[in-house]
């Protein structure tokens, strides 16, 4: 059971609007409308004609089904497909899109992974990548927890993309305030010199 505070209490007019989305949009749904997990179902939701027609879901455990006829899930878990992220079991340039969320933390070998990701999309076709930044170990005895990317170690993954876009997540105020007093009291640094999100969310090219 997660220990919950802020489902439905933050007073950011942001996380309102994201709940209200995530409440009233047809075949959208996921586990908990966390702040974190609802800016990144809605940045996939709002990318979805630009995956174009044949998209491939990584690891995924409630379907996007919104994503069309030609949406196809992968991973280990009961998914259309069982098969290793490092070696997809399709051609190259098989999909117009992939989605890879959550993921590439648990996997041992990310760059690889990233590298197969690349071979099965189509010339131009879009990746939407992301994985926690600022989270809690949590890894299973069946699926471990291995890695945390910076800004800068996302740069270094899709150096193969094009039109790479590293976002962000946001923080609500309330966490904004809590997390400011962790980083005064843990000597993290000055509040200008210390990055911290609970995730990035990415979007990258593969060169047509």
């Amino acid at each position: 059971m997660r220990d919950v505070l802020l489902y439905g209490l933050s007073a950011s007019p942001d996380f309102a609007a994201l709940l209200h989305w995530a409440q009233t949009t047809k075949d959208v749904e996921f586990p908990a409308p966390d702040p974190h997990r609802l800016q990144l179902e809605h940045w996939v939701w709002s990318h979805r004609e630009q995956l174009g027609t044949d998209v491939l879901d990584v690891g995924v455990y409630f379907r996007r089904t919104y994503l069309g006829a030609g949406y196809l899930t992968v991973g280990e878990n009961g998914e259309d497909v069982r098969a290793d992220l490092c070696a997809l079991p399709f051609p190259v340039g098989r999909f117009d899109g992939v989605v890879l969320t959550e993921v590439l933390e648990h996997c041992k070998d990310p760059f690889t992974a990233v590298k197969e990701v690349h071979r099965v999309l189509k010339p131009g076709g879009l990746l939407l990548v992301t994985s926690p930044f600022l989270w809690p170990w949590h890894g299973t005895e069946d699926y471990q927890d291995y890695w945390r990317f910076t800004h800068e170690g996302w740069a270094l993954l899709l150096k193969d993309f094009t039109d790479v876009e590293i976002t962000a997540c946001a923080w609500t105020p309330e966490a904004t305030a809590a997390y400011d007093q962790m980083r005064r009291f843990e000597c993290m640094g000055f509040a200008n010199q210390t990055k911290a999100t609970t995730g990035y969310l990415c979007t990258a090219r593969k060169a047509a």
